[in-house]
Order: structure tokens, then sequence, then C-alpha cells
């Protein structure tokens, strides 16, 4: 058995600040970074997160800015982790932190800059006009952007990650979100143990960002005098877009890196799945119906960590099939013959995988059904 500390989604709201850091191992390069700019910004944590919807996050890292969830994702020492939040006495604080959760949002798919977060205290390295954010310049911005500076007077883009600790704004709700739990099988990621697992969202905004920055997509760019700094901002720019020849040079960036079935392939595996339709098998659904005499035998601390976990899935897969129905009816809405080509590309990638997220969360939601009903059981004998 091993005691680790998991979050507890449903306490962790919009616009919370997440802080982290990976101590040092000098046999393991992955924990380099995270102790670098420790000692480039002078400050003891080295990454920062933003929680944009309940159980989700948003963070800059090597592959550019990504979002994950917090269902499955622990820390091996709570020391490691710092939890943020608005103080109370903060005028109209909650809609503060939905629009700067808001805002972050806006970020997605840009890319990463470690020299930007070096450059907070190393001025050589601070650059002007830089599309790419690193954490806690994008944490920093989208509050700004929210007109509630959390050290106000400080540029984003010279606030480390350490530097929020000195935000008289903010207050320390750790406690709240953090939850010991003992454990017999291993988390799939922990934030300071310096693994970085090769998530969905990671291939997905490195390989938008080649797209963003292929000589074609930039040409078409330049004829329509635009500039963008992420994917989403050139959907936007397609939108709007009078020539075909921006929707022909997107289209064929996203063909020639197989956009479509490297990440339905992904996506897949991510969830054990080799195909869209293995999800409505039957073996594939006893996975989700664990056994009277199995549910019997868990600990206490695992009955209790399930359930957190399910109900974290839950949420994470409600936030999937959101963000997937508004894409599709985004892209439906705007489609015309100038941006037909990319939107139907991505139309058609997506509506098999919203089936899927949307048959899982039924299945999730099954299993915390049956996991309730094992914990009212045990709560009823308990009290015989």
């Amino acid at each position: 058995m091993e005691t680790v500390y998991v979050f507890d989604a449903g306490r962790v709201c919009p616009g919370d600040i997440l802080l982290t850091r990976v101590p040092l191992k000098l046999l393991d390069h992955s924990t380099f970074q995270s102790s670098a700019i420790q000692a480039g910004t002078r400050a003891p944590f080295s990454h920062a997160a933003l929680c944009i919807e309940h159980g989700l996050m948003i963070e800059a890292v090597g592959a550019g800015v990504c979002r994950f969830a917090l269902g499955a994702t622990g820390v091996r020492s709570k020391a490691n982790v710092k939890f943020l939040r608005l103080n109370l006495d903060v005028v109209n604080g909650p809609q503060h932190a939905q629009l700067a959760a808001h805002f972050g949002h806006q970020y997605l798919s840009r890319g990463y800059s470690l020299p930007g977060a070096l450059g907070t205290r190393i001025a050589p390295l601070r650059k002007k006009a830089r599309g790419d954010l690193f954490c806690s310049e994008l944490v920093a911005r989208a509050y700004d952007e929210a007109r509630c500076p959390l050290l106000p007077g400080k540029k984003p883009n010279r606030i480390a990650p350490g530097d929020l600790l000195k935000s008289d704004v903010l207050r320390d709700v750790t406690k709240l979100a953090l939850v010991p739990i003992q454990i017999d099988t291993p988390l799939m990621y922990y934030l300071d143990d310096g693994s970085h697992f090769e998530r969905v969202a990671h291939w997905e905004v490195r390989t938008k960002l080649k797209i963003v920055q292929s000589p074609p997509v930039q040409r078409e760019l330049a004829a329509l005098g635009a500039s963008v700094p992420g994917f989403f901002e050139l959907e936007k720019v397609l939108r709007q877009a009078s020539s075909s020849g921006l929707d022909d040079a997107i289209h064929d960036e996203l063909v020639r890196h197989d956009f479509s079935a490297e990440y339905t392939r992904r996506t897949l595996v991510s969830v054990d799945l080799k195909e869209p339709g293995e999800i409505l098998s039957a073996e594939f659904a006893a996975r989700f119906e664990p056994p009277e005499d199995q549910l019997k035998n868990l600990n206490k601390d695992t009955l209790e960590f399930l359930l957190e976990e399910r109900k974290s899935a839950i949420v994470s897969f409600q936030n999937d099939i959101a963000s997937r129905k508004t894409d599709i009816e985004t892209w439906d809405r705007h489609r015309s013959s100038r941006n037909s080509r990319t939107f139907d590309y991505l139309t058609t990638m997506q509506r098999p995988l919203l089936d899927v997220s949307e048959q899982l969360l039924k299945l999730f939601r099954k299993e915390l059904d049956a996991l309730t009903a094992e914990q009212e059981r045990r709560r009823a004998s308990a009290a015989q």
C-alpha cells in the first residue's frame, strides 16, 4: 500500500490556480527542467496551471498550451503542490475567476516558451510580442484580461510560478482540494515525479502548431494580412476568410500529417480501445461492472478513491462531450464554400469520437452507481 494525494475535482473551481514542482533526481533527466526553472526564477515552484472547468485544467508545457483532467492525477508529496484561489474579500471574485477561466481557454494550442519562463528573472531571455506563453504568464494574463491582476504593477511575462504565492488577492486552499489516500496500484499520472506521459493533447497541440507554422498556411495568412499565434485563432480567420486558399492550405496540411487517423488512434488508445465500435461490446462494458465479491474486498481508502475518481471521470467526459459538440456546431454554423474542406475534415473526425465519449459517460455512471451502492451497504451495516 502506498499513500499518495489526489485532487477532489468537485472542490476545484474555475479560476483556481495549481502550483507544482518536481524534486531533482540526478539520474532522471526529466526532473532537470523543473529544477532549472526553480533555480532561474529563485522560486519554490516551477509550474502553474489554471482551472477552466470543474476537474479540467489548462497549462503551458513543452508541447504548448494543453488541457488535462484531474481524474487519475495525483502527487506523491503534498509539499510539492499548492492550490490558490481568490480571497473572499475580492469584489466580484467568483465572476473574475470565471472570466479568467474563460480567457485561459482562449490560449489553447499556443506554443510554450521556456526562455520566457526563465526570462522572468533573466532579462536577455525576454521577448516582446511573443505569441507563445509560459505557464505562470498564462495564468497571470488570464486574470489581467479578467481585470483582476494578481500582482498589480507587474506584467504577466515577468511573473514566475512562485511569485503567485506573494499575491495579496490569493489564498491557499490546498487542504480543501487535496485528499490523502492509500492505493495498491499506481495512478496514471503524478505531477511531481518527473514522468511525462505523452497525452493526446500534447501531440495534438504540437501538430496543430506545426500546421499553423507551415509555409503554405503562412503564405495564405500573409496574403490575407493576418497573423495568428495558434490553431484556435487560425480557425477564426478561416471562418471569415474571403479566399478558399487558406482552406486548401489547412486541409492539405491536416492530410499531410494524417491528423484524423493519428488523433483518433491516440484518443482511442487513451481509453484502451482500438476501434470506436469496440465500446459497444459486452466485453468492454464488463470492465465497468465490478463483481459483488470484488466490491466487498475493497478497502475503505480504495473505495473512496474510486468513488472520487469516477466522479471526476464523469465530469471530464461531460466536458469532453460539450467541447466536441460545440466544435461540431461551430463548424456547421460557419461552413461555406470557402472553408468546407477543413471543417468537413474535422467534423468527420470528431463525430465517432463524440459517440465514444457519450458511451463512456454511460459506463462510468453505471460503475459509479455500483460503487455508491457498496458504500451505502457498508454504512447501513455499520449503523446496525
